[in-house]
């Protein structure tokens, strides 16, 4: 490639370790060769940047509120313009006007959302119903913009990459076979004692809309028959449904470990008999790429997921897990009695997962249609880019 071309990754809605930006696409692009500035949140105690070979980590500031963060989008404009990189890789809607911004400068732009935004938004609580209706158009208008006006644009979902029209990719949330990660993952197990009891899992956002309530109720069900106890791992983003599932029978079988770094929420999955993934299909949740489905599947548990048809038919006939109604917190408790009584079956679907997300379907794989996307964008014919990793 001679001299490495700079990148700048912009994610400023995403915490610096997150798996998808930091872990998988900094991560790669930096491996390949390029020279790779991460721009996204820190924690509060974290100021130092971060410098590991080709990728650098820096923050960005922090702020109070919605508005803040859009009355700061002129100072990341000079912050991403002092990196000097070659092509601005952005991601979700909040850095759409940017984008407009870079391009009119002349510069190499790609787009990156991870979910169907015109949908998520129709989700907001915060937000006012009637207003919902008109930023979810109005995204969705501004998507369709970059589509055509960026260099690129990658979704995690065939029909949003569709909505971006020509120069769309997928480029899926596949799980992380091997490696520092993973390596780190099975280290810090060691020091989580195997519990007594069955033990279920749930990392990820927690909330009513991700299934909190059923999961809940089920374990009370579960409970009346032998013992049973899940760990739940994550930020909780809906305070009402939270308040209510600590009302719940049920709530005294949870132990709630906070939201943790992707490793140590990994060493919990290792030590987990089954991960459950119910969450309700609710805006585009229905059509999402599975990325816990698979992360269980890595760690060799069965999982117990929502029996939507995108993701049965991704992850079906590898026969490593139950698939339930997620609103049935009954049919939930019966697959964890299901996996509980029959541990040799259960086993031998944790095998099967583990062997599929390691041979066949994995990051590994998944991230050389990234790094091929980047080897179009750094050739003189742009056109190239149309049909590039679908």
């Amino acid at each position: 490639m001679g001299a490495a071309t700079k990148v700048c990754i912009y994610a400023p809605v995403h915490i610096h370790t997150d798996v998808r930006v930091y872990q998988k696409e900094a991560k790669a692009l930096a491996a390949a060769g390029y020279e790779v500035v991460l721009l996204a949140r820190k924690g509060a105690d974290e100021t130092r940047e971060r410098v590991q070979g080709h990728l650098r980590v820096e923050g960005v500031p922090r702020y109070k509120n919605r508005l803040q963060r859009f009355l700061m989008q002129p100072l990341m404009l000079a912050k991403i313009l002092q990196t000097r990189a070659a092509i601005i890789h952005l991601h979700n809607p909040d850095t759409l006007l940017l984008g407009f911004f870079l391009k009119l400068m002349g510069k190499t732009v790609i787009y990156d959302t991870h979910e169907d935004f015109t949908q998520r938004i129709l989700m907001r609580e915060w937000i006012p119903g009637r207003l919902r209706q008109f930023m979810a158009k109005a995204v969705g208008q501004l998507e369709a913009w970059a589509g055509r006006c960026f260099d690129a644009a990658i979704a995690t979902q065939p029909d949003v990459a569709a909505r971006l029209g020509k120069k769309g990719v997928v480029i899926e949330n596949a799980p992380i076979a091997s490696g520092e990660l993973i390596d780190r993952a099975y280290a810090h197990s060691r020091s989580i004692a195997k519990p007594a009891e069955f033990r279920v899992i749930y990392v990820g956002t927690i909330g009513r809309t991700r299934g909190l309530l059923q999961m809940v109720d089920a374990l009370e069900y579960v409970n009346q028959l032998f013992p049973v106890r899940m760990w739940l791992i994550g930020p909780v983003h809906d305070q009402a449904g939270w308040k209510e599932a600590m009302t719940k029978p049920g709530w005294k079988h949870v132990d709630y470990r906070g939201e943790l770094p992707q490793e140590e929420a990994f060493a919990y999955m290792i030590q987990a008999d089954a991960g459950l993934i119910t969450i309700q299909n609710i805006g585009d949740h229905a059509k999402t790429s599975p990325n816990k489905i698979y992360e269980y599947q890595r760690f060799g548990i069965p999982f117990i997921a929502s029996d939507f048809a995108v993701w049965r038919g991704k992850v079906g006939h590898v026969g490593s897990g139950v698939f339930v109604r997620e609103t049935d917190a009954l049919e939930i408790a019966q697959a964890i009695v299901f996996l509980h009584d029959l541990p040799a079956l259960a086993q031998e679907m944790g095998q099967k997962g583990m062997a599929y997300t390691i041979n066949e379907y994995n990051w590994e794989r998944e991230s050389e249609k990234l790094i091929r996307l980047y080897q179009t964008l750094t050739k003189t014919d742009q056109s190239l880019v149309r049909g590039v990793a679908q």
